[in-house]
């Protein structure tokens, strides 16, 4: 893996990122994070058994994985400080669902193999850094969500929760009023109701709470 990470660390660097062993990070101008992160399958348990086709060996294969990292979201997790990790992002792919699509597929690829760098180097050229170059700035994250959806764009399904957050904090705050009304109009989860119902006051959105309907029933 570490060979595999050596052999594209140029590039990244050469693209804008800084390196902390396999994971990278590149600040935009705008304070987003684009963060790329070489994954090594973890080895098996000792106890775990293949069944090919349904469930087999990962260990020796290696991923790519993508994230944005946006400041004024902070919802699910405590602002950064001088790094940010794959797992922290607000907008989260893999090499496989840009290959395929969300949902499509998964793609690893043998550590063993002769070709590994290369193949990790188009992996990065023609979708890895395109997909982050779509996410340079705020309103990018914005126009993308409106067109796409929260799942669209690698975004919780409660990703309207953190849209709004973002606009909040950039002092957006009829659009973010306008997008938290948006999301109210579906039904949610009787869980994902609770949350709301203490969520929404702790925002200064008391008013939205009566707007709230889990499936089940009216919250």
């Amino acid at each position: 893996m570490a060979e595999v990470v050596k052999a594209n660390a140029t590039l990244l660097r050469d693209a804008g990122f800084n390196k902390r062993r396999h994971c990278f990070n590149r600040v935009t101008p705008a304070g987003l994070v684009h963060v790329v992160n070489f994954w090594q399958h973890p080895k098996e348990p000792p106890a775990w058994t293949e069944n090919p086709g349904i469930r087999e060996q990962g260990y020796g294969t290696f991923r790519l994985d993508f994230g944005v990292y946006v400041p004024e979201m902070t919802r699910l997790h405590g602002a950064h400080d001088t790094w940010v990790n794959e797992p922290t992002c607000d907008l989260r792919t893999t090499i496989g669902d840009l290959i395929f699509g969300n949902g499509q597929g998964d793609w690893w690829w043998p550590l063993s193999d002769a070709n590994a760098e290369q193949v990790a180097t188009s992996a990065l050229l023609e979708h890895g850094l395109p997909w982050l170059g779509r996410f340079r700035h705020q309103d990018d994250v914005l126009n993308g969500f409106r067109a796409n959806g929260p799942f669209g764009i690698g975004m919780s399904p409660a990703g309207a929760l953190d849209i709004a957050q973002m606009l909040t904090g950039l002092g957006r705050h009829d659009e973010a009023r306008a997008t938290l009304e948006r999301y109210l109009e579906q039904p949610v989860h009787q869980n994902h109701a609770t949350y709301l119902a203490a969520y929404l006051p702790s925002i200064g959105h008391p008013d939205l709470v009566p707007r709230v309907t889990a499936k089940d029933r009216e919250y």
